[in-house]
């Protein structure tokens, strides 16, 4: 399920600054609009990764007419971050891949201290991230 959260960019000195209403304490920033836009996205997903460990539960997103209207808003741009909400279920799978590609990410896997599993998960959700 695609879940729609609204960031709130603030134009700083030096680059923006983001921060979503939904996750209070939870920020990120850039260079540039587009950068600070890619850099809530990552921790968006990083943080509602940890809260689903912890055991908690996603708030449900505001309405962009709501979130617009908070004091906070004030001279922010709205950037709607959409975002595949984990269902914090696994799902064993079979899939047919080239060994020696295999062999690679069992290696980046070791290096990285993970497992196979969760290295693809995680180069999986970058990638549909980027589309």
């Amino acid at each position: 399920m695609i879940i729609e959260y609204v960031g709130l960019a603030e134009k700083v000195e030096d680059g923006y600054t983001v921060f979503f209403p939904d996750f209070p304490g939870l920020g990120s920033a850039g260079d540039t609009l587009e950068e600070a836009r890619k850099h809530a996205k990552e921790g968006l997903i990083g943080h509602i990764e940890l809260m689903i460990e912890d055991g908690g539960l996603l708030p449900k997103p505001q309405v962009l007419d709501k979130v617009i209207q908070l004091p906070e808003a004030k001279g922010c741009i709205p950037l709607i971050t959409s975002i595949i909400a984990p269902s914090g279920k696994a799902q064993r799978i079979n899939i047919t891949i080239d060994s020696a590609l295999l062999n690679a990410i069992d290696t980046a896997a070791n290096n990285q201290h993970k497992t196979r599993s969760a290295l693809l998960a995680e180069a999986a959700q970058r990638l549909l991230n980027e589309l």
